[in-house]
């Protein structure tokens, strides 16, 4: 009995880590835009608002919030990317960022979970995109939604050549897109062998294919926070290959101006981090997400923008 509890805290353990490193992959784009706008000493001025201007998009259904005042704001990060074909959402997270308090809090839903009103994200963004994503998400938490940013999955491997490569332990050997990737330690350099690597590669495959673009993802963060961090001046072709991988990999309703601002009034509250998970039950075969649960983590989320 007592090693069946073991057991059991050991799963929960595991599934509470992996949650955890998947939100800490989403500050990565907030890193990447503190890094634009830091470039601007080193890039000219057009080049970074003309990435800005590639990377945006319109979401009719978010709230305007004043960022010149250092108001708290909310933004939906939904990475996406094509599976076997099929568009997929693989995870979707609700973001606040507070001046006052100089937190940025991540709330995680997990995407192929079931909510209260019956719904998934992945069915949802399945029919209809990430609009359907905003309003699902406003629906569950009676919450404005600022901004929107989504990570295309698909085109992360460039940020991955951009940013000098990643070295990571691959548990399986496996083959894709005609690279072999053995098992131990491994280097990926280019942006193809990246996104060869995060391919799912049969139907079997789903879930290690999401834990291989996680385990890619922390990578990229860890050389991003390098980038963030270092005093050390690199050439021009260096950030402008960042900046174009930016704006090839993300769409945002975060505009030149918005970046600039966010840059300067909530930097503090970007480096300083929390974390909130939508825990699930299992309900026939069924992952499911209670109204109890969401309450009790609505409830939470809600105080960060106070």
């Amino acid at each position: 009995m007592k090693k069946k509890k073991h057991s059991l805290k050991n799963k929960r353990h595991s599934r509470r880590k992996k949650k955890h490193t998947l939100l800490k992959v989403f500050s990565i784009i907030f890193l990447l835009i503190i890094i634009a706008i830091a470039s601007i000493t080193y890039a000219t001025y057009r080049n970074i608002e003309s990435t800005f201007s590639m990377s945006y998009m319109n979401f009719p259904k978010t709230t305007h919030v004043d960022l010149k005042k250092s108001k708290p704001f909310t933004t939906l990060i939904i990475a996406t990317g094509k599976n076997n074909s099929k568009n997929i959402a693989y995870a979707s997270v609700l973001a606040s960022t507070n001046a006052t308090t100089n937190q940025t809090t991540f709330m995680n839903f997990p995407v192929f979970a079931v909510m209260p009103n019956q719904k998934t994200i992945t069915n949802v963004y399945d029919t209809s995109g990430n609009n359907g994503v905003l309003q699902l998400v406003k629906e569950l938490l009676n919450i404005s939604v600022n901004k929107v940013v989504q990570i295309d999955v698909n085109k992360m491997g460039s940020l991955v050549q951009a940013t000098g490569g990643i070295t990571m332990q691959n548990p399986k050997t496996f083959n894709a897109n005609g690279y072999s990737f053995k098992q131990g330690n491994l280097n990926l350099q280019t942006s193809e062998q990246a996104q060869a690597y995060m391919t799912q590669i049969d139907d079997s495959d789903l879930d290690a294919s999401i834990t291989r673009i996680q385990n890619v993802s922390m990578e990229l963060y860890g050389n991003i926070q390098k980038i963030a961090h270092t005093k050390k001046i690199q050439s021009f072709n260096y950030y402008r290959d960042i900046l174009y991988a930016f704006s090839n990999t993300v769409r945002t309703n975060v505009n030149f101006d918005d970046a600039k601002t966010i840059g300067m009034n909530y930097n503090k509250a970007l480096s300083n981090t929390s974390k909130l998970n939508l825990h699930t039950t299992d309900e026939n075969g069924a992952k499911m997400v209670s109204q109890t649960e969401l309450d009790s983590v609505k409830a939470l989320f809600e105080k960060t923008l106070k």
